[in-house]
């Protein structure tokens, strides 16, 4: 009996200090540190004015959000795409603005749905007569092209490892060249990325795209499991506000407005392609 008054006044305190310790862990996200792929045109790029920083659709997007939430953002430059995955998968990095839902990095992020856009992983062929296409199985013995950096994903990499040939190129105008140079039947990349990259280089007009894409995944915002500022407010709060943005096309008109954005800069010199 002669504990019931030092308990009693210990969960007293307990009860009064845990308000005080949440309130502190959410005062902790006054603003997120993101990041993302570096050379992933009208999605992420580097800013020439500021090359530390990244800027695109999908920066664009991210500020609309913070901004209507009240904090503050840094979207950074750390990197290629690999190199951006493993700051956030550290914690290092808040949030990651460009992430491919992959079911091992369940164990490391946060998915935000729904997803920023329907990335289509497509088949670009010569803009000329070619073959009937009408699925993925009708590219099973044909000679393919990628670029390197292609995160394909588990499924897509399994079925491509047992059905397609596919030769990997160090960027996507090599690629492009072989299959103008006829040393290639099709290049698989993505739609958007494949605008943005072969326009400006005089590309665009030599080879035309294939309907339906060969495999289709969401790009989502993610967090970071370790990140001091992940919690169901903030996960809650930008799950809101993309279906908000998502309904209203901002998503959609924010890649238009970026490719476009992209073709007035100068092309780029460097072969670190996505």
């Amino acid at each position: 009996m002669r504990c019931a008054v030092p308990l009693k006044s210990a969960l007293i305190a307990l009860l009064l200090v845990t308000p005080l310790v949440a309130n502190a862990a959410a005062a902790k996200c006054d603003r997120l540190i993101a990041t993302g792929g570096a050379d992933n045109p009208p999605f992420l790029w580097r800013d020439p004015q500021n090359p530390k920083r990244l800027i695109g659709a999908n920066a664009d997007l991210l500020k609309k959000i913070t901004d209507s939430l009240d904090l503050k953002l840094e979207l950074l430059y750390t990197g290629d795409a690999a190199k951006a995955l493993e700051e956030v998968r550290s914690g290092r990095v808040d949030l990651l603005a460009d992430a491919v839902l992959d079911l091992r990095e369940l164990a490391h992020l946060d998915f935000i749905h729904p997803s920023i856009v329907t990335l289509q992983m497509s088949a670009w062929v010569r803009n000329e007569p070619g073959f009937l296409y009408a699925s993925r199985e009708d590219l099973t013995g044909r000679s393919g092209a990628y670029v390197a950096s292609t995160r394909f994903g588990g499924e897509f990499q399994a079925y491509a490892k047992d059905h397609l040939r596919l030769r990997s190129s160090p960027s996507l105008t090599e690629a492009v060249q072989r299959l103008l140079a006829g040393k290639a039947d099709y290049v698989l990349h993505e739609r958007y990325s494949a605008v943005a990259q072969a326009d400006p280089r005089g590309l665009l007009a030599d080879i035309q795209r294939l309907e339906p894409p060969v495999f289709s995944r969401g790009m989502h915002l993610a967090v970071a499991h370790d990140s001091a500022c992940n919690g169901p407010w903030l996960r809650g709060q930008l799950a809101i506000k993309m279906t908000e943005l998502r309904a209203a096309g901002v998503s959609q008109q924010l890649l238009v407005e970026n490719l476009e954005r992209w073709k007035q800069q100068p092309a780029p010199t460097s072969n670190s392609q996505r």
